[in-house]
């Protein structure tokens, strides 16, 4: 990855460690690795693997700042339609940086993931009716965000050994996407909520690159006439 602007060299050097397909993978797979695994523990740790499990899965297919995945509220940022869908809303005034609204439509096996776990997490984790998502265990506000950063951080680095923080989600949403459609700054933009494509070009650009060699190779191997 080229430097960038706004983007540290240690957060570049993580991200090519995720360009390998079989790393990208485990990260990809761990939520539901967690899962399956959770029983394998006492309780009330079982139930903050869970807690983590649904984190990382947010954080993979929502890529919000680590300030909104720490404060979702309920009854306030999961909004649910009556037909059984249910959206991550982020769209109140003060709510997001830039106020560009964020919402995104959970797939099925990540609704599975919530209803369960809100099911299941009281009382080990928090007393019944706590309004957060992710709250303190006393449920009387949700958890800090350096603390949850870090939770998150250590549970990734002890079960796949890589250096990964949660904003490096964004970075790591940028990266795969650019790589499946080289130059779709504009889409960039509006999932990870930045106000201007100008910002996003500022961090990413020359993200694609491996896929726009690839692609360069692929035009060259037809010249020649030669299978790629």
């Amino acid at each position: 990855l080229p430097p960038q602007t706004g983007m540290t060299r240690k957060n570049r050097a993580r991200l090519r460690v995720l360009r390998e397909e079989r790393t990208l993978r485990r990260l990809l797979e761990l939520p539901a690795q967690l899962l399956r695994t959770a029983h394998k523990r006492r309780p009330k740790a079982a139930a903050l693997a869970r807690e983590d499990a649904l984190a990382i899965a947010l954080l993979l297919l929502c890529p919000i700042r680590i300030r909104n995945l720490s404060g979702i509220r309920i009854d306030r940022n999961l909004q649910r339609p009556g037909d059984r869908r249910v959206f991550l809303v982020f769209e109140e005034e003060g709510e997001v940086k830039n106020d560009q609204p964020l919402a995104f439509e959970l797939p099925p096996d990540l609704r599975k993931m919530l209803d369960r776990h809100l099911a299941d997490r009281a009382p080990l984790l928090c007393p019944a009716g706590t309004p957060w998502l992710f709250p303190r265990r006393d449920g009387t506000g949700p958890i800090a965000e350096s603390t949850f950063g870090t939770r998150l951080s250590n549970r990734i680095r002890k079960e796949l050994g890589i250096a990964m923080n949660p904003h490096l989600f964004r970075h790591l949403a940028a990266m795969v996407w650019l790589d499946a459609k080289p130059g779709s700054y504009e889409a960039v933009r509006r999932l990870l909520g930045h106000s201007s494509v100008s910002r996003t070009i500022d961090l990413y650009s020359g993200m694609e690159t491996r896929s726009a060699l690839a692609a360069y190779g692929e035009v060259l191997a037809t010249k020649r006439r030669i299978r790629p």
